[in-house]
């Protein structure tokens, strides 16, 4: 499978803190019909620390569903006892030939070995090869650990893996990873997250294919015609503007939480949060619609 924008979905609750999946499964609707490809979980815009695992798997399936194109579905950062089972249960109930996991490494790093028996263990039930969750981790010997290539490759060379949303620690050694991948693997999805598009409009020359959605997450026509014009060697600067306003504001109340109004905003779904959320700002709120409704009338 090969992306180009992906959109991450967060749940929605209703006034009881329960999962909605009606609305989560109209918001899913509402991007297949502006032209989104691909959606995903994760464990950050979809709240998996805030979701039992009854409530990931109906979370998942309920985007299995509802949405026609492509699915990144993620697993949580779980032991890999308890992953495998996860998986075995998400392949008997709603896995599809449009659907690929995603898996979360549960722990510290404290070796390339070890990182890769717990891959190869939970590619042993899944139906097709996974997509890597790839955050910088915690060292167990201290410090951070970005993931390496020559970890990646091992896993590529074995099948385990066919695609990663890369989050390394910064912009240079992204570039240097995603550039060694790309040099090893023509075919490996490469998603870049924490920028949207102007995190990609440098990482492809690296060779990175696909970026997390950021102003697609509510207008899916900008990323489509950023990537449009991207192929067609026009002029990106209206979609990057777009995009830089928007996170101009959102940046001020942090990235989830202006997503969760966002949508509300829109009328998407994430009407209530659940706790320990905080109470949304009256401020915010305004803030959100106001560039909302500025980037609608430009787009």
């Amino acid at each position: 499978m090969k992306t180009r924008t992906v959109i991450p979905i967060p749940p929605s609750f209703d006034k009881n803190q329960n999962l909605d999946i009606i609305s989560v499964s109209k918001y899913v609707k509402y991007l297949e019909n502006k032209g989104a490809c691909t959606v995903m979980t994760t464990a950050g815009t979809s709240q998996y620390n805030l979701l039992d695992i009854d409530e990931i798997h109906s979370l998942n399936k309920t985007i299995v569903d509802s949405f026609k194109g492509s699915k990144i579905l993620g697993v949580p950062a779980l032991a890999t006892r308890s992953a495998i089972k996860f998986i075995e249960e998400a392949e008997d109930n709603y896995v599809d030939e449009n659907t690929r996991l995603m898996c979360l490494y549960p722990d510290r790093f404290y070796s390339s070995k070890t990182i890769q028996d717990y891959f190869l263990s939970l590619r042993s039930v899944s139906s097709d090869p996974l997509y890597i969750h790839g955050m910088f981790m915690r060292s167990g010997t201290g410090g951070n650990w970005d993931f390496d290539s020559a970890t990646l490759k091992s896993l590529i060379n074995k099948g385990v893996v066919e695609g990663m949303k890369e989050e390394n620690s910064s912009l240079a050694a992204s570039f240097g990873f995603v550039d060694d991948i790309r040099g090893f693997s023509e075919s490996f999805d490469i998603i870049v997250a924490g920028g949207s598009m102007r995190r990609h409009q440098f990482l492809a020359n690296a060779g990175a294919n696909s970026f997390l959605a950021g102003v697609g997450n509510f207008f899916p026509e900008i990323e489509i015609s950023y990537c449009q014009k991207l192929d067609d060697g026009k002029s990106i600067t209206k979609e990057i503007e777009l995009e830089t306003d928007l996170f101009r504001v959102f940046n001020q109340y942090g990235w989830h939480k202006s997503l969760r109004i966002g949508l509300s905003e829109l009328q998407l779904g994430c009407s209530y949060d659940r706790k320990p959320w905080p109470a949304r700002q009256e401020k915010a709120c305004k803030d959100i619609a106001s560039i909302l409704e500025t980037i609608r009338n430009k787009k």
